[in-house]
């Protein structure tokens, strides 16, 4: 059987590629055009693919897309109908409506992320194709991953609930009316905020020489509205970075230090463009939320003498954390802006009309990697992020933010973690 994977992200397509040259021989691309590229060029050559795993959500051109193409390409060819090769669509989207319109495009099957080698052994089956049973699946932390997500969209897991707080002050700040006064009289109402931002308002982080800050209204004077609103939104998330697992906790701290790091990063480069956009801070604190709410959810429950593997956590947090990070931000009355961040946020290309905020976190996360603040692996060359050129930012900015960036981190690790 001759297998092409299709999957613009690189620890996906690689993972499926594994599993698929289990079954057959397997070539991988990252692009629609590329596997357009690819499917032709097999049927000229007189070797046409038998089994297509098409990855839904690309840039330049998604998977439904793709697919049609492909079906045009098979008329043109003047393929037979039974030589014509099954098409998988793998979506990290289970909704009805995702279902819908894959079947719709005339796929075969779909896959819902993450995947392992029993679940495509069993759709292959399902349709027809015969595969070697070589491999057996305990309870795995994968397992635990969809488990935790299929819960979440019945409403049987109690995550935690964003601070409110959080959201007031977006409101206000969006409000033009909106003074000092007012912003210190919404942080008074939460007294451990209160506190903490006066002190966090006098560390090296923040404070510039001067009599010593305070009070609120003194500290929102004095650091500015933008900065307060950082600091607010930083200090309510901080919670959701903890387990009660110790080795869970381990890796929250990584990304808590990850996702700070990006909003740091996403401020510098927000400030270097002469347009400080408040939301872009926020926007890096929360665009891998989806991930640290399965991390500490799935810390809290399991018992600590379960033995599981790091890189097939990581690996199963990677392929579906995108889409429930933007289903929580959804759920919790965020605007539209900060789900698409989310979903778009790890793509390595990007159309010319991509909004701006996705294109800074982009960069940002990419920022944060190479000053050893990342999470997942990545590997990407910040020379040539196409984010950075639609942005019109150069490298030695980059390299700019990148050294301003190592001292920030290195005074925010101390107020902030």
């Amino acid at each position: 059987m001759k297998i092409l994977v299709v999957d613009d992200e690189i620890v996906s397509r690689k993972k499926m590629e594994k599993i698929m040259s289990s079954f057959g021989e397997c070539a991988a691309v990252d692009s629609g055009p590329a596997a357009l590229r690819e499917f032709e060029a097999a049927i000229d050559a007189g070797e046409p693919f038998n089994l297509i795993a098409l990855d839904i959500s690309m840039p330049e051109m998604d998977g439904t897309e793709v697919l049609y193409r492909l079906k045009v390409l098979q008329q043109e060819k003047n393929i037979p109908i039974e030589h014509m090769p099954i098409i998988i669509i793998v979506t990290a989207q289970s909704d009805r409506d995702t279902v819908v319109t894959c079947i719709q495009a005339g796929c075969d099957s779909y896959i819902v992320k993450p995947f392992d080698r029993n679940i495509i052994a069993s759709k292959l089956e399902e349709l027809g194709v015969s595969i070697p049973k070589t491999y057996t699946e305990g309870q795995t932390i994968r397992k635990m991953v969809m488990e935790t997500i299929r819960k979440f969209k019945q409403g049987k897991v109690s995550l935690p609930v964003l601070p409110q707080i959080i959201k007031e002050i977006e409101d206000a700040m969006a409000s033009p009316s909106m003074c000092a006064d007012d912003l210190a009289d919404i942080l008074e109402r939460d007294a451990v905020i209160s506190i903490k931002i006066i002190t966090t308002a006098n560390s090296p982080l923040y404070f510039r020489g001067g009599e010593k800050i305070r009070d609120l209204k003194t500290a929102v004077l004095r650091i500015g509205t933008k900065e307060i609103q950082d600091i607010v939104s930083t200090i309510a998330t901080r919670g959701l970075y903890e387990s009660k697992s110790m080795e869970f906790n381990e890796l929250l701290k990584r990304l808590w230090m990850h996702s700070l790091a990006s909003a740091y990063a996403c401020r510098e480069i927000s400030t270097g463009m002469g347009d400080r956009d408040g939301r872009v801070f926020l926007m890096g604190l929360t665009h891998e939320l989806g991930c640290a709410l399965l991390l500490k959810s799935i810390g809290d429950i399991v018992p600590a003498s379960t033995a599981f593997s790091r890189d097939e956590l990581m690996e199963s947090l990677h392929e579906v954390h995108v889409s429930f990070g933007a289903a929580l931000l959804d759920q919790w009355g965020f605007g539209g802006d900060f789900s698409e961040v989310v979903k778009r946020h790890k793509w390595a290309s990007f159309e010319k009309d991509t909004k701006k905020e996705v294109l800074i976190v982009n960069l940002a996360e990419n920022i944060a990697n190479r000053i050893d603040c990342g999470f997942f692996e990545n590997d990407a060359d910040l020379s040539n992020l196409e984010s950075a050129r639609l942005l019109g930012i150069n490298m030695p900015q980059i390299e700019k933010t990148c050294s301003k960036l190592t001292e920030v981190m290195k005074e925010a690790e101390k107020v902030f973690y």
